[in-house]
């Protein structure tokens, strides 16, 4: 069985649990190699750590990203390398027939994700420290896109998740439940908003509605957190979420070309 080993702390609660679990899923399918079975028990323990692992690598992007970092080109690589390997390992179970065959999987998996974290990911730690915490995400003209009605509404975005971030500090469960309500539905109207404007501009359109898309999806699970959670995933990754959002993408697809453009009805 291997040895566990731990990742220090990142900084980032969210980051840490994440790490913890992925950890002992790598367990956990140590000991299904062990029991010597046929490869179901063995292929489901590993497609389980494949499922937490991509939405891992998927977390840790959007607080990179709204960190200040331009992650996308190198990290993602990184990341899709190791979701490759995992993928051509569960292709072929039947070559790890044996619990030793099995253990130098895991061996080397377990290597693989340590190194990425401690020589790769261990970079951006002290930049997700300096935003993370439980101060007020201030509106700065660094986000400032230079479009009047998406600057208004980005403001007001900062503006509720500042409200979101004090309720849920406060365990005022159902304020909370109501902000974040207010907050998806203003993500979505700004989303749409932005859509039609690039539409009707000629700008990226495609990529950038990709992009909402993910981020909605993204945002969808983080208002089905429980209570217990919603204050990690508040302050250590909606923060990050809306830097993302503001700071990297409306900032590459938007421009600030378009001081006063309207909004297209």
């Amino acid at each position: 069985m291997p040895q566990a080993h731990s990742i220090p702390p990142s900084g980032n609660p969210l980051i840490d649990q994440q790490h913890a679990q992925l950890n002992a899923l790598i367990q956990q399918a140590a000991l299904a190699a062990r029991d010597g079975g046929g490869p179901e028990p063995f292929g489901a323990a590993l497609a389980e750590f494949r499922r937490v692992l991509a939405r891992h690598f998927a977390v840790e992007k959007v607080i990179y990203s709204g960190a200040g970092f331009d992650a996308a080109a190198s990290h993602d690589s990184a990341h899709a390398a190791i979701l490759r390997r995992l993928d051509g390992i569960l292709e072929s179970l039947d070559s790890f027939a044996t619990p030793a065959s099995r253990h130098l999987i895991l061996d080397e998996l377990e290597q693989t994700l340590l190194d990425h974290e401690m020589l790769e990911d261990a970079a951006y730690w002290d930049a997700v420290r300096a935003h993370s915490g439980n101060s007020p995400l201030k509106w700065t003209g660094l986000m400032v896109i230079g479009i009047d009605w998406v600057d208004d509404q980005h403001h007001r975005m900062v503006d509720l998740f500042n409200r979101l971030s004090r309720a849920s500090r406060d365990h005022a469960h159902a304020d909370c439940a109501d902000l974040m309500r207010q907050f998806l539905e203003l993500t979505r109207i700004h989303f749409a908003a932005e859509e039609r404007y690039l539409e009707a501009s000629g700008g990226p359109l495609s990529h950038h509605r990709a992009e909402h898309a993910r981020m909605l999806g993204q945002l969808d699970e983080l208002a089905a957190a429980d209570g217990h959670k919603l204050g990690v995933l508040v302050d250590h990754y909606l923060r990050f979420w809306v830097m993302e959002h503001i700071l990297g993408i409306d900032r590459r697809d938007l421009g600030g070309d378009g001081q006063g453009a309207r909004a297209p009805g």
